[in-house]
């Protein structure tokens, strides 16, 4: 039975009660903190609200791959120990339970079991020697043997297997999101990711905040245990974003430069270099066709290699294109592609937009 096929059967934890309270808040907007903080550093993604997971991330949008599974929890005051975390409540499972849960239900497709906070973490002789209230980011390796294997026992007894593999999944990390100014600090994420996106973008970053956030609430309030599915693709629209889709979202929010927008830009930049009109209509037709096969087909093997081919080129030559005019870097730069594998426009078009993003 394929992962797919499992999920399909098997109904996500804890899907009833209120999720207007301040933790579901703060749950939320760490949520959508992490996605514009990943959207520019992943070619692929696609994030799942409130499925299984508080947070879970695959690193496709079609498929579960390399999952990542994140347990949010706010904390007001004090110190997360292995107690705390290891804790069960009287009919349910612990906190390190719930997260190991992900590993008996996604199996092998889990790459890593991350336990979130702002509040810092008070472990007790960690074996690199260093001051768990001081680190952002602790692997389960690091613990010790004694609240290592603190953690196993919890696992093991709790869901009723011989071995646990906490110790090479687990990790547990400090977000620097404040539990009570959790929305101002995604206003300034989402705002950093407009200009980027979008440098002449006059959009108030606390209505495009809101815009995200309600899309993000009602994808994590929607319930699926209640329904039934012929096909995974069916959860992923309700309870996934993935980057086309969050890209899209951009777009119809106003959050992201139009085609037209970026295309008369590079229109502008080519004039000046003296590019005849004939050579301009091919950069134009070429252009938009890049500009939808970089959203249609963000997951294709030959489209990202081209990318990274293009990535290196321009890194390495930086020193040579430095005084060069937008033609005369394109064209020197396409000399230099070992890949051919797309047309000669297509491919000068990604070079200019790889030449914006760097």
């Amino acid at each position: 039975m394929t992962i797919e096929t499992k999920i399909l059967s098997k109904k996500p934890r804890e899907e009833s009660g209120s999720k207007t309270s301040r933790k579901y808040q703060f749950q939320k907007d760490l949520s959508l903190y992490i996605l514009l903080k990943e959207h520019s550093n992943r070619d692929d993604y696609l994030f799942l609200f409130d499925f299984h997971e508080d947070l879970i991330i695959s690193n496709s949008s079609y498929s579960l791959e390399d999952l990542e599974c994140i347990q949010i929890k706010s904390k007001d005051k004090g110190n997360w120990t292995i107690n705390d975390l290891t804790k069960q409540p009287k009919g349910k499972n612990s906190i390190i339970g719930k997260l190991y849960h992900n590993r008996i239900v996604f199996e092998d497709v889990v790459k890593s079991l991350t336990f979130m906070s702002n509040g810092t973490f008070s472990f007790n002789n960690l074996k690199s020697g260093s001051n768990s209230k001081t680190l952002t980011e602790i692997p389960a390796l690091d613990l010790s043997d004694v609240e290592g294997s603190k953690c196993d026992d919890s696992i093991i007894s709790e869901h009723g297997i011989k071995e646990s593999e906490f110790k090479k999944l687990g990790e547990f990390k400090v977000t620097s999101l404040s539990n009570s100014e959790s929305s101002m600090h995604c206003v300034g994420a989402l705002a950093s990711l407009i200009n980027s996106l979008n440098p002449s973008s006059k959009i108030n970053s606390q209505l495009a905040y809101e815009q995200v956030f309600r899309e993000i609430t009602r994808k994590t309030n929607e319930t699926v245990g209640d329904k039934s599915f012929k096909h995974v693709s069916e959860i992923f629209k309700i309870k996934g974003l993935s980057r086309v889709q969050f890209i899209e979202f951009l777009k119809k929010a106003g959050l992201y430069k139009s085609v037209e927008e970026e295309w008369n830009e590079i229109k502008t930049s080519l004039e000046l270099d003296g590019i005849s009109h004939i050579e301009l209509l091919n950069f134009k037709k070429a252009w938009r066709d890049m500009s939808a096969r970089l959203i249609a087909d963000s997951s294709s093997i030959p489209l990202r290699k081209l990318k990274n081919n293009i990535a290196d080129t321009i890194k390495k030559e930086e020193i040579n294109i430095a005084k060069l005019k937008l033609l005369g870097i394109v064209n020197y730069l396409y000399n230099l592609i070992s890949n051919k594998s797309y047309g000669e426009y297509f491919t000068k078009c990604l070079i200019i937009n790889s030449l914006n993003e760097s």
